[in-house]
C-alpha cells in the first residue's frame, strides 16, 4: 500500500469518527428542542420549520449510513462516486434549509440572550433548559455544516489512487504469442532430431 494511499485513509479516517458523532447528535438535540419546547406550557412554540429540518437530518443520516455502509463491504468507489454525485446538490440544499432554519427560528425564544446567561430572569428552569438545548443545537449543526463541507473538500480533493488497468486483449495475445513460441520451440527440437 503506498504512502499516498494510507495518508488518504488516515485523513478520511480521523474526519469520520467526528462527522459520525455529530450525524448523531445533531438530530438527537432537535428532538430534544421538541420534548422540551412542549413542555413549557405553550410558553415556547415551535415553528413548522422544525419539522422539516429535523426530517432532512434523518435523510442526511440514512444517505451517510448507506455510504458507510457501501465503504465497509468494499464498495469504495460507489460509496466514493455516490459521494461526489451527492455532494453536487445535497450541501446546497442542506445549507439552504439551515439558513432558512436559523433564520425562522432566531426570535423563538424572545428576548432571552442566545447563550443563556445564568443571571437572566427566567420564568422557569424547564425554559432555561430549552435555551441551552436550542443554543447546543444552532451550534451543532452550524458545526456538521463545516465539517462536512471541509470532510466533502477532502474526499473529493484527495483522488484515490488509480490502479493501472489491464489490458484483456494483450494478455490474450501475450498468451497466444508464449503458446506459438513454444509450439515454434517443439518444431525446432522436432527438426534436429529428424536431421
Amino acid at each position: 500500500m503506498s504512502l499516498y494511499k494510507n495518508f488518504r485513509k488516515c485523513v478520511i479516517g480521523c474526519l469520520s469518527i467526528p462527522l459520525a458523532l455529530l450525524i448523531l447528535v445533531c438530530p438527537a438535540l432537535d428532538i430534544a428542542k421538541i420534548i422540551i419546547f412542549n413542555h413549557t406550557n405553550g410558553e415556547l412554540k415551535l415553528y413548522d420549520i422544525e419539522y422539516a429540518y429535523l426530517s432532512y437530518s434523518f435523510l442526511m443520516v440514512v444517505v451517510l449510513f448507506c455510504c458507510t455502509i457501501c465503504i465497509s463491504r468494499g464498495f469504495n468507489n460507489m460509496a466514493e462516486n455516490s459521494a461526489k454525485s451527492l455532494s453536487c446538490f445535497l450541501p446546497f440544499i442542506w445549507i439552504s434549509v439551515l439558513v432558512i432554519y436559523t433564520i425562522s427560528t432566531r426570535n423563538e425564544l424572545g428576548e432571552i440572550p442566545f447563550f443563556c446567561p445564568e443571571n437572566y430572569n427566567y420564568k422557569s428552569s424547564t425554559i432555561r433548559l430549552a435555551c441551552q438545548i436550542r443554543a447546543a443545537n444552532i451550534i451543532c449543526v452550524w458545526s456538521f455544516t463545516i465539517y462536512i463541507m471541509f470532510f466533502l473538500i477532502i474526499l473529493l480533493g484527495l483522488p484515490s489512487e488509480k490502479k493501472p488497468k489491464v489490458d484483456k486483449d494483450y494478455d490474450q495475445i501475450e498468451e497466444v504469442y508464449s503458446k506459438e513460441d513454444k509450439f515454434n520451440k517443439f518444431d525446432k527440437e522436432d527438426k534436429k532430431e529428424d536431421k
